[in-house]
Formats: C-alpha cells, sequence, structure tokens
C-alpha cells in the first residue's frame, strides 16, 4: 500500500514538472525576440566612397595642319619633351617652291599697287585703279603670308612641356593633315576623375572636402581640390567629376587606379540616420516598429539620402531616443509583444563583456 502511495506521488510529480516546463517554453515562443537600436542624431561629416583613376591635366595628340611626307620623328615614347620643342619634320620643299612663287607675286604686284596709288595722290589715277590696287596689295600679302605658315607648319612642336606617350607615325610615311603623329601628355597638375550618381550631384553644394588613397602608396591620404562636375550625366547616367591633387607628386602618374573618398557635412545638426534593415516598404510607403511599453508600434516615415554605408536618412517620423528594430522587420505586426536585445557594442565583439 505504501509503495503504491509512493509511486503515485512520484508520477504526480514528474506531471507537474513536465507541464511547467512546457509552460515556460511556450511563453517563451510567444514573445519575439527583435534587435533594436536608440535612435541618435547625427552631426557628423558623412562621407561616401567611389574609384577613380588618374589623368594628365594636359593631354594631346599633336599633328601637322599641312599634308606631306613625314621626314622624321626626333622623340620616342617615354621622352621628356619641353614647350616649343621640335618632335617632328615634315619634307617641306613642294611649300617651299610655293613660297618662293608668291614672294616673286608679292614683289610684282606691290610695285604695280604703289605705281597707281602715286598717281591717285597726284590726282592722275582714278578712284577705281586706286581700289584695285589696294585691294590686289592686299590679296596677295595674305597669300604670302598663308604660304609661309605652310613651311613653318612642316615643324611640329611640342604645345607643352610634359612626356611623349606614344609615336603614332614612323619616319618617310605620307600623312594628311590633322593625322596624329606624336601623343603628349602633360607634366602639370595631375587630375583624378570619378563618376557619382544623380543622388550625390544634387548635393554638390554641401561637398565639404575630397580625399584620394593609392594601394600602391599605404597609408598616405591625399587632398583634392574639386575641379569641375559635369553637368550632363554620361550613358551610365553618371556625373564625372574632375578633382586636383594639390602640390607635385612625382610618384603619381596618369592612368592609376585610386579610391576618392567624399565627404559633406551636413546641413541640419539633428539628420538622423538609421540602418536601411530597419525600414518596412508596403503600398509605396515607407515605415519602421518603435519599441515601447513592452510592444512596437508601425510608425511612417519620410527618407532621405541612402548612403553607401548601408544607412538612410530619416527626414520626418522618428526622434532622438526612439527605439525602433533594425532586424526581421517584416515579420513583425503593429502592436505584437517583443523581448528587445539591444545591438552589440562595436568594440564588445559577440556580446562577450
Amino acid at each position: 500500500m505504501k509503495t503504491r502511495t509512493l509511486l503515485g506521488i512520484l508520477l504526480l510529480a514528474a506531471l507537474m514538472l513536465t507541464t511547467g516546463c512546457g509552460k515556460e517554453k511556450a511563453t517563451s515562443t510567444e514573445t519575439r525576440r527583435v534587435l533594436t537600436q536608440i535612435v541618435t542624431g547625427n552631426n557628423a561629416a558623412t562621407v561616401t566612397t567611389y574609384p577613380g583613376r588618374t589623368q594628365a591635366s594636359e593631354e594631346a595628340n599633336v599633328a601637322f595642319r599641312v599634308a606631306g611626307t613625314l621626314l622624321r620623328v626626333t622623340v620616342k615614347e617615354g621622352d621628356r619633351v619641353r614647350r616649343g620643342q621640335v618632335i617632328a619634320r615634315m619634307d617641306d620643299r613642294d611649300y617651299r617652291v610655293q613660297l618662293t612663287a608668291a614672294e616673286a607675286e608679292f614683289t610684282q604686284v606691290k610695285a604695280e599697287a604703289e605705281r597707281v596709288m602715286s598717281l591717285f595722290a597726284d590726282s592722275v589715277g582714278t578712284a577705281n585703279n586706286y581700289d584695285k590696287a589696294r585691294y590686289g596689295l592686299e590679296q596677295i600679302t595674305q597669300k604670302l603670308q598663308h604660304c609661309r605658315d605652310q613651311v613653318e607648319d612642316c615643324v611640329l612642336r611640342a604645345p607643352f612641356d610634359g612626356y611623349v606617350r606614344s609615336v603614332m607615325r614612323e619616319s618617310h610615311e605620307t600623312v594628311g593633315a590633322g593625322m596624329p603623329i606624336v601623343s603628349l601628355i602633360g607634366d602639370g597638375q595631375t587630375e583624378i576623375v570619378i563618376n557619382i550618381p544623380a543622388s550625390e550631384s544634387l548635393r554638390r553644394d554641401q561637398f565639404a572636402s575630397f580625399s584620394a588613397r593609392f594601394d600602391v602608396l599605404p597609408g598616405e591620404q591625399f587632398p583634392l581640390q574639386l575641379l569641375s562636375i559635369a553637368r550632363q550625366a554620361n550613358v551610365n547616367q553618371l556625373y564625372e567629376v574632375r578633382l586636383g591633387l594639390q602640390g607635385r607628386h612625382p610618384q603619381i602618374t596618369p592612368g592609376m587606379s585610386t579610391m576618392v573618398q567624399l565627404s559633406y557635412q551636413n546641413e541640419d545638426a539633428k539628420t538622423i540616420l538609421i540602418p536601411i534593415s530597419a525600414i518596412r516598404h508596403s503600398d509605396d510607403a515607407s515605415s519602421v516598429f518603435v519599441y515601447a511599453d513592452g510592444k512596437v508600434r508601425k510608425t511612417g516615415v519620410t527618407l532621405g539620402h541612402v548612403h553607401n554605408d548601408g544607412t538612410v536618412e530619416v527626414l520626418a517620423g522618428l526622434k532622438t531616443g526612439d527605439q525602433i528594430v533594425i532586424s526581421g522587420v517584416n515579420m513583425l505586426s503593429d502592436g505584437e509583444a517583443v523581448r528587445p536585445t539591444a545591438q552589440p557594442s562595436k568594440t564588445n565583439v559577440g556580446g562577450l563583456l
């Protein structure tokens, strides 16, 4: 009898223990755990990064203004050149023949024109003959100057200080006017070109500073000067930005890849930035879940600029101090009871402290 009573007591205790554990498990599954973050104002400079490439501030494919046979190219790839230096010559024989003929014609016309104008000054010649002589002299003068220019154009000179990037034609080739002979790059200020989206281009008045980093120059950061921003988008719907390196840096040459940091100061010191993961989109509207008193409340928000670091500006709908859910928002419903879990500190990796 005592044995049966003891067995019954043990079974009853086991049943009560099982029931208690079941209730605790059910309770824990009924309340969802969510990752939250406290909303804070932001007045620090926002930074975005774009890939870029260096280029020379001056580049030119130099060509003759006249056609003819290329006599010789006096430079080779990589050569340093100075402004006005001869870099190629063309056979000018035919142009010198034309110049000689023009000089002879000029001498004849000039003498005749001076005789007619002298007679007109003595009231002997007519005004019509005077005008013909004057216009004829002007015409032959311009013709003579043109022939002189053609002879001078048979010598190709560097338009600026720089380096020879490539030689495109060889000696004794027949080339046409405007056909590139030598490609030059200037040794002046080096530029960096990046492409930014329309959203950044619209904020050009807020740009604070630019800087560049190069993989080949680790640990160094180079300040940049804004030179220009294209007013028209390219085929990729991006806007080209030209930036100049401040100072001279011989180690940075055209064609190098770089990463450019664009920073701008927020106009409003109370600008709110939250993770994009906190945004829920439905019915063409954006909202977040604000936690208070054990429940979440769905709150509509007006969004601003989206940043490359995964954050988005909130223009309206939130205030500093609000506690928002930043993960799993698509699984929540308005008024749902939840258990918040604060976002781990960046210095407490894994939440071990």
